[in-house]
Protein backbone atom coordinates (compact mmCIF):
# COMPACT_ATOMS: atom_id res chain seq x y z
CA UNK A 1 0.00 0.00 0.00
CA UNK A 2 1.31 3.45 -0.91
CA UNK A 3 2.21 5.94 1.77
CA UNK A 4 -0.59 8.39 2.42
CA UNK A 5 0.07 12.03 3.26
CA UNK A 6 -2.54 13.29 5.75
CA UNK A 7 -4.96 16.08 4.85
CA UNK A 8 -5.64 18.81 7.37
CA UNK A 9 -7.17 22.25 7.70
CA UNK A 10 -9.69 23.56 5.25
CA UNK A 11 -9.13 20.78 2.71
CA UNK A 12 -9.90 18.11 5.31
CA UNK A 13 -13.19 19.85 6.11
CA UNK A 14 -14.06 19.99 2.40
CA UNK A 15 -13.11 16.34 1.88
CA UNK A 16 -15.29 15.20 4.78
CA UNK A 17 -18.27 17.22 3.51
CA UNK A 18 -17.88 15.76 0.01
CA UNK A 19 -17.41 12.26 1.41
CA UNK A 20 -20.74 12.51 3.20
CA UNK A 21 -22.40 13.25 -0.14
CA UNK A 22 -20.26 10.79 -2.10
CA UNK A 23 -18.84 8.03 0.16
CA UNK A 24 -15.29 7.16 -0.71
CA UNK A 25 -14.26 10.63 -1.85
CA UNK A 26 -12.00 11.22 1.19
CA UNK A 27 -10.17 7.97 0.55
CA UNK A 28 -9.80 8.85 -3.11
CA UNK A 29 -8.26 12.24 -2.24
CA UNK A 30 -5.90 10.68 0.31
CA UNK A 31 -4.63 8.19 -2.27
CA UNK A 32 -4.50 10.69 -5.16
CA UNK A 33 -1.22 11.82 -6.75
CA UNK A 34 0.35 15.08 -5.63
CA UNK A 35 -0.82 16.87 -8.76
CA UNK A 36 -4.36 15.46 -8.50
CA UNK A 37 -4.64 16.50 -4.86
CA UNK A 38 -3.56 20.06 -5.66
CA UNK A 39 -5.83 20.20 -8.73
CA UNK A 40 -8.79 19.26 -6.53
CA UNK A 41 -7.65 21.73 -3.86
CA UNK A 42 -7.40 24.51 -6.45
CA UNK A 43 -10.94 23.74 -7.66
CA UNK A 44 -12.32 23.73 -4.11
CA UNK A 45 -10.39 26.91 -3.20
CA UNK A 46 -12.26 28.98 -5.80
CA UNK A 47 -15.60 27.17 -6.08
CA UNK A 48 -18.71 27.73 -3.98
CA UNK A 49 -20.50 24.40 -3.75
CA UNK A 50 -24.01 24.19 -2.34
CA UNK A 51 -24.95 21.25 -0.12
CA UNK A 52 -27.22 19.80 -2.79
CA UNK A 53 -24.39 19.91 -5.36
CA UNK A 54 -21.71 18.21 -3.27
CA UNK A 55 -22.37 14.73 -4.62
CA UNK A 56 -22.09 15.92 -8.21
CA UNK A 57 -18.94 17.93 -7.40
CA UNK A 58 -17.31 14.93 -5.70
CA UNK A 59 -18.09 12.67 -8.66
CA UNK A 60 -16.70 15.28 -11.04
CA UNK A 61 -13.46 15.58 -9.07
CA UNK A 62 -13.04 11.81 -8.93
CA UNK A 63 -13.48 11.16 -12.64
CA UNK A 64 -12.66 14.30 -14.67
CA UNK A 65 -9.15 14.88 -16.02
CA UNK A 66 -6.96 17.60 -14.58
CA UNK A 67 -7.40 20.14 -17.36
CA UNK A 68 -11.17 19.76 -17.24
CA UNK A 69 -11.20 20.35 -13.49
CA UNK A 70 -8.98 23.42 -13.76
CA UNK A 71 -11.02 24.80 -16.65
CA UNK A 72 -14.18 24.45 -14.55
CA UNK A 73 -12.46 26.30 -11.72
CA UNK A 74 -10.75 29.12 -13.63
CA UNK A 75 -12.36 29.15 -17.12
CA UNK A 76 -8.93 29.64 -18.67
CA UNK A 77 -5.96 27.48 -17.68
CA UNK A 78 -2.70 29.47 -17.98
CA UNK A 79 0.37 27.73 -19.28
CA UNK A 80 2.28 25.99 -16.52
CA UNK A 81 -0.51 25.83 -13.93
CA UNK A 82 -0.80 22.05 -13.87
CA UNK A 83 2.95 21.59 -13.62
CA UNK A 84 3.15 24.25 -10.90
CA UNK A 85 0.51 22.41 -8.89
CA UNK A 86 2.43 19.18 -9.35
CA UNK A 87 5.52 20.85 -7.86
CA UNK A 88 3.66 22.20 -4.83
CA UNK A 89 4.54 19.42 -2.40
CA UNK A 90 2.66 16.61 -0.72
CA UNK A 91 0.79 18.86 1.72
CA UNK A 92 -2.00 21.12 0.55
CA UNK A 93 -1.74 24.88 1.08
CA UNK A 94 -4.27 27.48 2.13
CA UNK A 95 -6.88 28.67 -0.34
CA UNK A 96 -5.01 31.94 -0.97
CA UNK A 97 -2.05 30.05 -2.42
CA UNK A 98 -4.07 28.54 -5.26
CA UNK A 99 -5.67 31.87 -6.12
CA UNK A 100 -2.32 33.68 -6.09
CA UNK A 101 -0.64 30.97 -8.13
CA UNK A 102 -3.35 31.23 -10.79
CA UNK A 103 -3.21 35.05 -10.89
CA UNK A 104 0.59 35.06 -11.11
CA UNK A 105 0.58 32.67 -14.09
CA UNK A 106 -2.48 34.20 -15.77
CA UNK A 107 -1.62 37.89 -15.48
CA UNK A 108 1.67 38.29 -13.64
CA UNK A 109 4.81 39.94 -15.06
CA UNK A 110 6.89 37.82 -17.41
CA UNK A 111 9.70 37.35 -14.86
CA UNK A 112 7.22 36.01 -12.29
CA UNK A 113 5.74 33.53 -14.78
CA UNK A 114 9.22 32.45 -15.86
CA UNK A 115 10.38 31.86 -12.29
CA UNK A 116 7.30 29.82 -11.39
CA UNK A 117 7.69 27.67 -14.47
CA UNK A 118 11.39 27.02 -13.80
CA UNK A 119 11.24 26.31 -10.07
CA UNK A 120 11.92 22.70 -9.07
CA UNK A 121 9.42 22.98 -6.25
CA UNK A 122 6.80 25.47 -5.11
CA UNK A 123 5.04 26.44 -1.90
CA UNK A 124 3.47 29.62 -0.48
CA UNK A 125 6.87 30.87 0.74
CA UNK A 126 8.56 30.38 -2.63
CA UNK A 127 5.62 32.05 -4.39
CA UNK A 128 5.80 35.03 -2.02
CA UNK A 129 9.54 35.40 -2.75
CA UNK A 130 8.90 35.21 -6.50
CA UNK A 131 6.29 37.94 -6.24
CA UNK A 132 8.50 40.26 -4.16
CA UNK A 133 11.83 39.96 -5.98
CA UNK A 134 12.69 42.43 -8.78
CA UNK A 135 13.13 41.19 -12.33
CA UNK A 136 16.88 40.58 -12.24
CA UNK A 137 16.86 38.75 -8.87
CA UNK A 138 13.73 36.74 -9.63
CA UNK A 139 15.57 33.68 -10.86
CA UNK A 140 14.88 30.10 -9.79
CA UNK A 141 18.60 29.56 -9.15
CA UNK A 142 18.56 32.37 -6.59
CA UNK A 143 15.15 31.73 -5.06
CA UNK A 144 15.88 28.08 -4.35
CA UNK A 145 18.90 29.10 -2.22
CA UNK A 146 17.15 31.78 -0.18
CA UNK A 147 15.95 30.81 3.28
CA UNK A 148 12.61 32.54 3.54
CA UNK A 149 10.98 35.87 2.78
CA UNK A 150 13.10 37.74 5.31
CA UNK A 151 16.27 36.73 3.51
CA UNK A 152 14.73 37.67 0.17
CA UNK A 153 13.88 41.13 1.54
CA UNK A 154 17.45 41.47 2.86
CA UNK A 155 18.86 40.49 -0.53
CA UNK A 156 16.81 43.19 -2.28
CA UNK A 157 18.03 45.89 0.13
CA UNK A 158 21.62 44.68 0.15
CA UNK A 159 21.92 44.53 -3.64
CA UNK A 160 20.33 48.00 -3.95
CA UNK A 161 22.85 49.36 -1.45
CA UNK A 162 25.79 47.74 -3.20
CA UNK A 163 24.65 49.16 -6.53
CA UNK A 164 24.45 52.65 -4.99
CA UNK A 165 27.99 52.18 -3.68
CA UNK A 166 29.37 51.48 -7.14
CA UNK A 167 29.15 47.70 -7.50
CA UNK A 168 28.30 46.49 -11.03
CA UNK A 169 24.78 45.17 -10.40
CA UNK A 170 24.53 42.96 -13.52
CA UNK A 171 27.87 41.34 -12.65
CA UNK A 172 26.77 40.73 -9.05
CA UNK A 173 23.45 39.25 -10.17
CA UNK A 174 25.25 37.05 -12.69
CA UNK A 175 27.45 35.74 -9.87
CA UNK A 176 24.39 35.04 -7.71
CA UNK A 177 22.71 33.18 -10.57
CA UNK A 178 25.62 31.15 -11.90
CA UNK A 179 27.49 30.20 -8.75
CA UNK A 180 26.54 27.08 -6.81
CA UNK A 181 27.86 28.59 -3.57
CA UNK A 182 25.48 29.87 -0.93
CA UNK A 183 23.93 33.32 -1.38
CA UNK A 184 25.64 34.38 1.85
CA UNK A 185 29.14 33.47 0.67
CA UNK A 186 28.67 35.26 -2.66
CA UNK A 187 27.38 38.40 -0.96
CA UNK A 188 30.33 38.25 1.44
CA UNK A 189 32.86 38.15 -1.38
CA UNK A 190 31.22 41.03 -3.22
CA UNK A 191 30.84 43.10 -0.05
CA UNK A 192 34.62 43.10 0.24
CA UNK A 193 34.79 44.96 -3.07
CA UNK A 194 32.75 47.92 -1.82
CA UNK A 195 34.86 51.08 -1.55
CA UNK A 196 34.96 52.75 1.84
CA UNK A 197 34.11 56.44 2.20
CA UNK A 198 37.10 58.71 2.65
CA UNK A 199 38.60 58.67 6.11
CA UNK A 200 39.79 61.70 8.08
CA UNK A 201 43.35 61.81 6.74
CA UNK A 202 44.44 61.49 3.11
CA UNK A 203 47.20 59.12 2.05
CA UNK A 204 50.72 60.42 2.62
CA UNK A 205 54.19 59.13 3.29
CA UNK A 206 54.05 56.62 6.12
CA UNK A 207 50.25 56.59 6.17
CA UNK A 208 48.04 54.40 3.96
CA UNK A 209 44.24 54.51 4.34
CA UNK A 210 42.44 51.15 4.08
CA UNK A 211 40.24 51.62 1.00
CA UNK A 212 37.90 48.61 0.90
CA UNK A 213 36.95 45.33 2.49
CA UNK A 214 39.62 43.39 0.64
CA UNK A 215 42.33 45.53 2.22
CA UNK A 216 40.60 45.43 5.62
CA UNK A 217 40.39 41.65 5.52
CA UNK A 218 44.07 41.42 4.58
CA UNK A 219 44.94 43.71 7.49
CA UNK A 220 42.76 41.70 9.86
CA UNK A 221 44.57 38.52 8.84
CA UNK A 222 47.98 40.10 9.33
CA UNK A 223 47.24 41.86 12.61
CA UNK A 224 44.92 39.14 13.95
CA UNK A 225 42.77 41.65 15.77
CA UNK A 226 39.17 42.80 16.00
CA UNK A 227 39.34 45.00 12.91
CA UNK A 228 37.39 42.22 11.17
CA UNK A 229 34.29 43.31 13.14
CA UNK A 230 34.27 46.81 11.62
CA UNK A 231 33.51 46.11 7.96
CA UNK A 232 29.98 47.50 8.10
CA UNK A 233 31.08 50.49 10.16
CA UNK A 234 33.76 51.22 7.57
CA UNK A 235 31.14 51.04 4.81
CA UNK A 236 28.84 53.50 6.59
CA UNK A 237 31.73 55.88 7.23
CA UNK A 238 31.41 55.49 11.02
CA UNK A 239 34.80 53.78 11.18
CA UNK A 240 38.00 54.18 9.19
CA UNK A 241 41.30 52.31 9.17
CA UNK A 242 44.78 53.16 8.02
CA UNK A 243 48.20 51.57 8.27
CA UNK A 244 50.94 53.64 9.83
CA UNK A 245 54.58 52.98 8.98
CA UNK A 246 57.16 54.29 11.46
CA UNK A 247 60.39 55.72 10.02
CA UNK A 248 62.17 52.48 10.99
CA UNK A 249 59.64 50.32 9.14
CA UNK A 250 57.54 49.12 12.08
CA UNK A 251 53.82 49.03 11.33
CA UNK A 252 50.65 49.79 13.25
CA UNK A 253 46.99 49.71 12.34
CA UNK A 254 45.05 52.87 13.20
CA UNK A 255 41.30 52.94 13.73
CA UNK A 256 39.20 56.10 13.68
CA UNK A 257 35.60 56.51 14.76
CA UNK A 258 33.16 59.20 13.68
CA UNK A 259 30.63 60.58 16.10
CA UNK A 260 28.09 63.23 15.06
CA UNK A 261 30.21 64.07 12.05
CA UNK A 262 33.45 64.45 14.00
CA UNK A 263 36.36 62.02 13.69
CA UNK A 264 38.11 60.67 16.76
CA UNK A 265 41.10 58.40 17.17
CA UNK A 266 40.09 55.02 18.57
CA UNK A 267 43.69 53.89 18.86
CA UNK A 268 46.71 52.30 17.25
CA UNK A 269 47.20 48.55 17.24
CA UNK A 270 49.97 46.12 16.49
CA UNK A 271 49.75 42.39 15.73
CA UNK A 272 47.54 40.37 18.08
CA UNK A 273 46.78 43.53 20.08
CA UNK A 274 50.13 43.45 21.83
CA UNK A 275 51.26 46.56 23.68
CA UNK A 276 51.95 49.39 21.26
CA UNK A 277 55.50 50.74 21.64
CA UNK A 278 55.49 54.18 23.18
CA UNK A 279 57.35 55.80 20.30
CA UNK A 280 54.85 54.46 17.73
CA UNK A 281 51.93 55.65 19.83
CA UNK A 282 53.54 59.07 20.15
CA UNK A 283 54.16 59.26 16.39
CA UNK A 284 50.54 58.30 15.63
CA UNK A 285 49.17 60.87 18.07
CA UNK A 286 51.40 63.50 16.53
CA UNK A 287 50.18 62.67 13.02
CA UNK A 288 46.48 62.68 13.81
CA UNK A 289 46.86 65.72 16.06
CA UNK A 290 48.12 67.73 13.12
CA UNK A 291 44.75 66.99 11.50
CA UNK A 292 42.75 68.08 14.55
CA UNK A 293 41.85 64.57 15.69
CA UNK A 294 41.84 63.55 19.34
CA UNK A 295 41.46 60.16 21.02
CA UNK A 296 37.94 59.15 21.99
CA UNK A 297 35.54 56.15 21.93
CA UNK A 298 31.87 56.13 20.97
CA UNK A 299 29.07 53.76 20.03
CA UNK A 300 28.45 52.57 16.49
CA UNK A 301 25.20 53.11 14.58
CA UNK A 302 23.49 51.23 11.79
CA UNK A 303 20.60 51.69 9.39
CA UNK A 304 18.08 49.32 7.84
CA UNK A 305 19.97 48.71 4.59
CA UNK A 306 23.20 48.06 6.44
CA UNK A 307 21.37 45.70 8.79
CA UNK A 308 20.23 43.78 5.72
CA UNK A 309 23.77 43.63 4.31
CA UNK A 310 25.08 42.61 7.75
CA UNK A 311 22.95 39.44 7.60
CA UNK A 312 25.10 38.21 4.69
CA UNK A 313 28.49 39.11 6.18
CA UNK A 314 28.58 37.57 9.65
CA UNK A 315 31.35 35.11 8.84
CA UNK A 316 33.19 37.12 6.20
CA UNK A 317 36.41 37.34 8.23
CA UNK A 318 36.37 33.82 9.66
CA UNK A 319 39.79 32.21 9.53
Amino acid sequence: MQNITPIDGWLLNEAVALDLACPGFAGFLLRASIERRHVCAAFLAVSKINDEDRGEAATFLRHADHRTILTAAFQRVPSGLRRALGKSGEKSSDTAYYKRLYRSLASGPAHVVRAIQRMDKLCPIYLAMIEMLPNDLCDHRIIGRLHGQGKAADLIKAVNLMEKRGIDRPALVEALVKSTASIESIMQRWTLRLPFPNGPIPAQRGYRPIKDGIELREAALRYRNCSRHYLLGSLTGDSAFAEFCHHDGRLALIRFERREGIWFLDGAYVARNRTVPADIKEAVNSLVGRHGIIEHRSARTRDDEMAALRSFTRSIFDW
